[in-house]
């Protein structure tokens, strides 16, 4: 930036006051509009930058929120445990939702990754369903959606399936679709949980866990490990299995033998003993103390680039655990039903 001093002298001649003066004073108020344009560029600055934070802040929070977990609930009203996910309100022939007023919102993303947050939503009456068990979903639209089917979480098309069944596909690009009976179409709804209907009233509610396609409710990966690319992941359904049983299971990941991670997960059939419907238990490996020669009940897996295999124990019990004052509960095979996550290990 430049400017024109109003004087000039020349040297050996006497300078005028006033005019020393007035050259002082183009100066000044030179630097004058100086300051002024650095406060305004200053302004200007403070501006986009509280903007841009402001933005930056929202969208931390909803990551936070969110943890990117597609098709799946986010964020919602938890139990005493801060733990399980706690949404829903059964009373006789309603289905109520704890979301908004005194509980949390609730916040979903489809498989696409939209994601909606919720501060209430409407009851749903379930007279006319036929006695059954229906898997409930969400839209972004707020609509609550019930289908007495079955949800398939994989990489490739499923085998077999009936009308209303949900794919949800988890391998790049994400997707969701549901089967009209004829081919797949898009399908943005969100599992949130179950309800089992029996003589026309609600009889059970199971929600569904935070975060299930990467996240427990801990949110840690569904695997023993933390570092995994979630973008190879395979999960099966649940399956039965019998005493010295083999399991195959394609993945079609490619992935390195040396590089995979895989859980078993058993789920309760049904109450039995110490244990509930629905509970989740684990045996990596243990044996039944007994005098029984056939008495392994641990598992082991194979590895291949496109499948799994699983070697089932010998013994007709899936493990026995001592939960105190009801002492040991024998947990049969035919108790729990299992199933496989398989995901790539990076380390």
């Amino acid at each position: 930036m430049s400017f024109n001093i109003p004087n000039t002298f020349v040297a050996g001649t006497k300078a005028r006051a006033d005019e020393v003066n007035e050259n002082f004073t183009s100066v000044q108020n030179e630097i004058n509009k100086s300051n002024q344009n650095l406060a305004q560029v200053k302004e200007d600055l403070d501006y986009i930058k509280n903007e841009m934070l402001d933005d930056f802040i929202v969208e931390a929070k909803m990551l936070y929120k969110t943890g990117k977990s597609k098709f799946c609930v986010n964020y919602a009203n938890l139990a005493s445990d801060n733990k399980t996910p706690d949404i829903f309100k059964a009373d006789g022939t309603t289905l109520g939702f704890k979301v908004g007023g005194e509980f949390p919102s609730l916040t979903i993303t489809n498989a696409y990754g939209d994601s909606k947050t919720f501060e209430n939503l409407d009851d749903i009456d379930i007279q006319g369903y036929t006695d059954g068990f229906y898997n409930i979903f969400l839209t972004l639209e707020g609509n609550i959606e019930l289908f007495n089917a079955r949800i398939f979480r994989m990489p490739n098309e499923p085998k077999g399936v009936l009308i209303n069944d949900i794919w949800l596909k988890t391998f790049e690009p994400w997707a969701c679709y549901k089967f009209t009976g004829i081919s797949w179409t898009e399908y943005e709804g969100v599992p949130i949980g179950n309800i089992a209907i029996a003589e026309g009233k609600i009889t059970k509610v199971l929600n569904f866990e935070l975060n299930t396609q990467y996240l427990d409710s801990d949110c840690r990966f569904l695997t023993q490990r933390s570092r995994e690319n979630i973008s190879k992941r395979f999960e099966s359904d649940w399956f039965d299995a019998v005493p010295k049983g083999s399991y195959d299971f394609e993945h079609n990941l490619n992935l390195d033998p040396l590089r995979c991670r895989a859980r078993v997960i058993a789920r309760v059939k049904e109450d039995f003993g110490n244990y509930s419907a629905g509970d989740i238990v684990e045996t990596l490996y243990s044996n039944y103390s007994g005098n029984e020669a056939n008495n392994e009940i641990g598992y082991i897996l194979k590895f291949n680039a496109n499948s799994i295999s699983l070697g089932i124990g010998n013994s007709l019990y899936h493990c026995c655990n001592n939960f105190g004052a009801n002492g040991y509960s024998f947990l049969l095979r035919s108790n729990v039903e299992y199933k496989i996550i398989v995901t790539q290990d990076v380390n």
